[in-house]
C-alpha cells in the first residue's frame, strides 16, 4: 500500500510551518527532519492497522537515534493497546499522531481558519508581563485541537490568533494550549 503524496506534501509544510527546513534523509517509510538543534523522525505505517508489534519496531528505530519528536503517519486505524503503548512505553519523546485523512488537506490554508502562530517563551513571558497577568487568565486551546496538533503545540504554549473583522479591520488574540 501506498500512502496519498498529497498527505507527504502536507506533512512537509507543516515541518516548515514548525521550523524545520533540513531534510537529513527521505526513504519510503521514514522521514528525518532537522532546524539545526533538534530532529524529528517521521515514520509511516502502510498497514491497515497500526499494532504493538509495529510500534515496538519503531521504537527500535528511535532508540538507535536521537530525536525530540516522533510523527507517526498511519494509513487506516490504530488498536487501542498501541495507542496505551505509545503513551507508557516511549519515553522522553514527544509522539503525535496522524492519520492519512487528518493530513489530506493542510488545515491552515482553508478559509475560515484564523492566522496562528506558536510564540516564543521570550515573547509569551513579555506578553505576560505586558498585561500584569498570569497564563491562567488567558483563553484555552485544548492540545487536541487540529491547529495545536498541526504546529505541535504543547500544553503551556501560547498562540497568538490574528483574525479578520469587518469592524476593525484585524484583531489579534491570544490562547494558551492546555
Amino acid at each position: 500500500m501506498v500512502m496519498n503524496p498529497i498527505v507527504r506534501q502536507t506533512l512537509y509544510e507543516m515541518l516548515s510551518d514548525r521550523g524545520y527546513t533540513c531534510v537529513v534523509s527521505d526513504t519510503h517509510d521514514k522521514i528525518v527532519v532537522s532546524n539545526g538543534t533538534d530532529q524529528i523522525i517521521v515514520c509511516f505505517v502502510y498497514d491497515p492497522k497500526v499494532s504493538v508489534k509495529k510500534i515496538k519496531s519503531i521504537k527500535e528505530i528511535i532508540d538507535a537515534g536521537v530525536y525530540t519528536c516522533l510523527i507517526l503517519v498511519y494509513k487506516s486505524m490504530i488498536t487501542a493497546f498501541a495507542k496505551q503503548f505509545i503513551v507508557t512505553d516511549v519515553n522522553n519523546l514527544n509522539v503525535q499522531v496522524f492519520s492519512e485523512n487528518e493530513l489530506s488537506f493542510n488545515i491552515t490554508k482553508h478559509a475560515l481558519v484564523p492566522k496562528h502562530e506558536v510564540l516564543s517563551t521570550k515573547d509569551r513571558n513579555e506578553l505576560i508581563r505586558q498585561y500584569r497577568t498570569t497564563l491562567k487568565h488567558f483563553p484555552l486551546m485544548l492540545s487536541s485541537d487540529p491547529v495545536a496538533r498541526y504546529y505541535g503545540a504543547l500544553p503551556g504554549t501560547m498562540m497568538k490568533i490574528t483574525r479578520k473583522s469587518p469592524t476593525a479591520g484585524e484583531y489579534v488574540l491570544y490562547r494558551v494550549v492546555i
